[in-house]
This record gives C-alpha cells, structure tokens and sequence, in this order.
C-alpha cells in the first residue's frame, strides 16, 4: 500500500504556535504509511528552512479570499492528497467552503469565541464556522477545553508535539535568578504590552531584574516605544527571535507568559522541561496544565500589577520558585514529539480508511 497524502495548509510558514505544531509532525510522521505536502497563502517564513527535503511546498496564492477555497481544491486535486489539516480561523473556513470529497480535519488551538471577539467581522465569522463546521471529518484541539466549545462535527484531542524527546533528569539551578524571559508573537493577545507595564512597576520598586522577550510580529514598534516611554531601557531588551530558545529559557530565572488568550502555551512546557520555574497568566491553556504552585504559577490575566507582584515576590523567594521544578518536568514529559504524532497518526487512520 503506498503512503496517504497528507496536506497541511496554513497561511504561511513563520515562526508560531501552530506552524511549530505542523513542523514536528511533517518530521515525526512514518513516511511508510504519510506523505506530508505543505500548502501555503504565502510560502514564506523562517521555518520553511527546517522542513524535511521529501516535502513539496505549494502555494495556494494569496488574492481575493473569496477565491481561496476554488484555489484550495484545485491544489488538492493535483497534489493527490488523501486528508488534509488546516490551522488557524482563516484558513479552517477556506479549506471547509471548498469544493472537494477531501476528507478535511480542521484545527482549534485557542478558544473560538475568544478569537472572534478580536477578528474583524466576528458576527459572520461565527456564523460561517457554525455552517461550515459540520463539513468537517473532525477538529483536533490541544485540549478538552478548546473542544468544549466546539460544535458540529467529532473533536478530537491532540497534544501538542512539543518536546522532540522527554527531558532529562534536572541539574542544579542557581538559587539566586534574576533575570525574566518570555517569547513569543508581538501581537496583542500575547499581553506583552501588560508584562512592560509590570516590568516599569518592578523598577519603581526597586527590584533587581532583567526582561528579555523573544519573538517577532506587527507589534514590534510600539513595544520598542513604550520601552523608551517607561525609561525600561537598562532593563528589557527585544532581540527577536533565537535559534538557541531552549538554552535562553534554561538560563533564566523565571519564564512569564503575559497573555491574554493563549490556547495552550508551549514555551511554558518548553521552560518546565528545562527546569525553569514559570509564571503564567490564567489565559485559557495554561491553567489546563499548571496547577497553581505545585508545578508553576498562575495570575490574572490583563492585570500589570498583579503580574508585578508575582514576578517581585517569586524572584525574592528561591525556595518557593525552585519548588516546583520537578513536578514541572513530569508535566512536560507529557508532551514529547512522538506521544503526539501517535496520536495524529491515529486520527489520520481513521479518516482515511
């Protein structure tokens, strides 16, 4: 039996959530039995660098969307692919107005409603997903959460692929860290604009601290602008994004996610399998794997002085910050490359056959 066509579509290939989630699958799935196809909006991103050799990128062409999804069948009739995977709300709804028996499998990996309250037109996008849904094989999601407000067709849970392999036993940290990482697109959701506020309050507090934030995205500007705004400059830097994120995240101190939607958070898990000690706004994904002081720490979300408290009073307290450590490692190991293509795989196998 030859190998099943897979086809992954998403907008473009740039360093994110959901296109890391495709990468490790695109590497991780038995070429005896999957054939990845990468088809793209845009072929363009930093990731593009990484995939295998044996992968096709196509691209679907960007222009009117209302032509995008005639586009999309077209691409998949002539690459011969037997299922397909769609991320992110635009491309979901693309690829499930188009006109093919292409078994499709669409993507959550944040809280829809959530979503749509931030995207333009949210009322006809609410309303497209609902038509359209039911045209779905299934929808994966990371967690049961996500999928609790999923309706219309099966839903399936597929943790993320986050670590290539489990972690390794933990090594001595220093008990004394005063330096902050967080990563991530520089885009609204991610609250990075809040982190800055609570950074300017740690300062005025007199508190020892370093903030390094990872990442590129629309918002680059205005960050780089409220940093000379709050006088942050000896403090916090932006340098964009690294090839070297787990050995940053391993240095630090503290990692903080800052968001305000945040469908699950793998730098979080990244940092846990490291042993580095996280602090996380409740933003919908986190709480669903941190337990608030066992194995990380949650605050409110959107709130710079209550991020303030938290970060000052976990780099004051060593004892309690490197006390969760390891059972942050065993929550990581939860989610490695290959538990998640098992299960990926499993849910190509029973759309396909």
């Amino acid at each position: 039996m030859s190998a099943q066509r897979v086809g992954f579509l998403l907008p473009h290939f740039r360093t994110g959530g959901a296109e890391r989630v495709v990468l490790h699958w695109i590497e991780a799935l038995d070429r005896c039995r999957w054939q990845p196809v990468l088809l793209l909006g845009r072929v363009e991103g930093d990731l593009l660098a990484h995939l295998p050799r044996d992968v096709a990128v196509i691209a679907i062409g960007g222009g009117r969307a209302l032509l995008r999804p005639l586009r999309i069948a077209r691409a998949l009739a002539a690459q011969r692919i037997d299922v397909a995977y769609s991320a992110t709300s635009a491309m979901n709804l693309a690829l499930l107005a188009a006109p093919t028996k292409v078994p499709r499998i669409v993507s959550e990996h944040t809280q829809p409603d959530a979503f749509r309250r931030e995207a333009k037109w949210p009322l006809l996008r609410q309303a497209g997903t609902r038509l359209l849904t039911r045209r779905a094989a299934a929808v994966a999601v990371p967690t049961a959460a996500i999928g609790e407000a999923v309706r219309g067709a099966p839903v399936v849970v597929v943790r993320n692929p986050v670590l290539r392999e489990a972690p390794p036993p933990l090594g001595d940290k220093p008990r004394h860290g005063s330096r902050v990482v967080a990563a991530g697109r520089l885009v609204p959701a991610k609250g990075f604009d809040t982190m800055l506020e609570a950074a300017a309050l740690l300062k005025a507090r007199g508190v020892t601290y370093t903030l390094t934030i990872y990442g590129e995205g629309p918002l680059r500007d205005a960050l780089v602008a409220q940093v000379a705004r709050l006088g942050l400059g000896d403090h916090v830097t932006l340098p964009g994004t690294t090839d070297s994120l787990s050995a940053e995240l391993a240095a630090a101190g503290l990692v903080v996610s800052s968001s305000r939607r945040e469908g699950f958070g793998n730098v979080l898990i990244e940092a846990m399998a490291v042993g580095t000690p996280v602090l996380a706004t409740r933003a919908g994904g986190p709480e669903t794997f941190i337990d608030h002081a066992r194995n990380g720490f949650l605050v409110a979300a959107d709130d710079p002085a209550a991020l303030a408290d938290a970060i000052g009073g976990l780099l004051a307290d060593a004892d309690q910050r490197l006390a969760v450590r390891e059972p942050a490692r065993e929550t990581a190991a939860h989610y490695t490359v290959t538990a998640s293509v098992a299960e990926f795989e499993a849910l190509l196998l029973t759309r396909v056959t």
